[in-house]
C-alpha cells in the first residue's frame, strides 16, 4: 500500500516509473506490504502455471530464497525502477516490505530503489535491468 501522493509517467531509468506527487521527508513511510496486494506464489504453484504466466511472474516478481516463494505485487509499487542511487529503501526493522525514504524527495521526483536489497546482480541482468 502505498503511504504518500505519487504519479505514474515515464521514466528515464525504464518504462514508465513512479514518481513523488508531494515533497517526503528522509524516513518517511513510502510503501507498506499489503496481504491482499502482495501475493506469495510456491514452487508447486509457480510450475503449474503457463509459459507466459511464469514469464509475467519473472519480469514483475522476485524469488525470496529464506520462503522459497516468488513474490508479486498487484499494485503501483511495481512501476518503482531500479537505482543504486535509491530514494527508497527497506527499513530492517520490518520483515515484509516496508520502504522508506533514504533523504528528502522533492515532489516530482522519481521513486527507486536499489534492487540488489532482494536480488543478485545476475537476477537484474536476467530480467533486463542495468546500472
Amino acid at each position: 500500500m502505498m503511504h504518500v501522493q505519487y504519479k505514474l509517467d515515464k521514466s528515464p531509468l525504464h518504462g514508465i516509473g513512479l514518481f513523488a506527487a508531494q515533497p517526503i521527508k528522509q524516513g518517511a513511510l513510502i510503501y507498506s506490504a499489503s496481504p491482499i496486494l502482495d501475493v506469495n506464489i510456491s514452487s508447486e504453484q509457480f510450475e503449474s502455471l503457463t509459459e507466459a504466466e511464469k514469464s509475467e511472474v519473472r519480469f514483475w516478481g522476485f524469488w525470496i530464497e529464506d520462503e522459497q516463494v516468488w513474490h508479486v505485487d498487484f499494485d503501483v509499487s511495481k512501476f518503482i525502477n531500479h537505482d543504486r542511487n535509491s530514494t527508497v529503501t527497506q527499513d530492517g526493522d520490518h520483515k515484509d516490505a516496508y520502504l522508506v525514504a533514504t533523504r528528502d524527495i522533492k515532489s516530482g521526483e522519481e521513486l527507486t530503489q536499489n534492487y540488489l536489497e532482494f536480488e543478485t546482480e545476475a537476477d537484474l541482468r536476467q530480467r533486463g535491468i542495468s546500472d
